[in-house]
């Protein structure tokens, strides 16, 4: 990091680093969850609201809000497994995994287990991990991060004759996505009939600053906003709304 940006790296070092890093998160209590990730939920909630005015960006985080809940209570509701679709997405893929590795047992009363991942075409693979099953921890990490069996824990669990959902903490399962978008929410009364809180929000006119000419966004360019030079760009006349000109070469305003 220090040779991409030295600024950032100092920036980071006067944080504390279980803060913001999953090596130092020594009690998991992030649940292998990244700070960004944290960051792109309020992201999906305020999706498309850059730059609007104060009266849209007040109720379309309600609306977002709204949609997001009847979307996931139809699929909580639906759903006819232990574990909801996505959740089972990733127990499939690594149960899938964990028929490729090799299991010696050394401590069944204890749980005590030594796994080896299948060795690759390419001479990677061949690890060897330990697992103590009945205390849910793996030494690659992933299962006491994630509360989530990695494929290790899961091989082992098919090995001792468990269901192998059982062994997901029940924060993955089905029930607590139920629960999760339990709530409800009511619409919004005319504005006619609020109660009046006796307040009211006032701008600082000092702070407000204009500039002639077209408005510039502040918005972060993406690669949606990238223009290819093997790509045409098509110009839309203002005047007469063919495509090919623009309004200042148009023949229609020139008789």
């Amino acid at each position: 990091m220090t040779s991409i940006n030295a600024e950032a790296w100092e920036y980071l070092k006067g944080i504390k680093e279980s803060k913001w890093t999953l090596l130092k998160d020594k009690n998991h209590r992030r649940w292998g969850n990244m700070t960004t990730n944290i960051s792109e939920s309020f992201n999906n909630a305020l999706g498309g609201l850059g730059l609007c005015p104060s009266r849209p960006l007040s109720i379309a985080p309600l609306r977002n809000q709204c949609n997001i809940f009847l979307k996931n209570t139809e699929i909580a509701w639906n759903c006819q497994t232990r574990l909801p679709p996505r959740t089972w997405r990733w127990f499939e893929k690594r149960d899938v995994n964990s028929g490729e590795h090799r299991i010696m047992e050394f401590d069944f009363r204890r749980g005590r287990y030594k796994v080896v991942s299948k060795i690759q075409t390419n001479s990677t693979g061949g690890n060897d991990y330990t697992v103590d099953y009945l205390d849910k921890k793996c030494t690659c990490g992933k299962w006491q991060m994630k509360r989530f069996p990695c494929s290790h824990a899961i091989a082992v669990c098919h090995n001792r004759g468990d269901p192998p959902e059982t062994i997901v903490h029940e924060l993955y399962t089905t029930g607590a996505y139920k629960a999760q978008y339990d709530g409800q929410f009511f619409p919004l009364s005319h504005q006619d009939y609020w109660n009046d809180p006796g307040w009211r929000i006032k701008a600082d006119a000092s702070k407000i600053t204009t500039s002639r000419g077209r408005r510039r966004s502040r918005r972060i360019h993406n690669e949606m906003d990238v223009h290819h030079p093997d790509q045409p760009r098509v110009f839309r006349c203002g005047i007469c709304k063919q495509v090919g000109h623009r309004r200042n070469a148009c023949q229609s305003s020139h008789p």
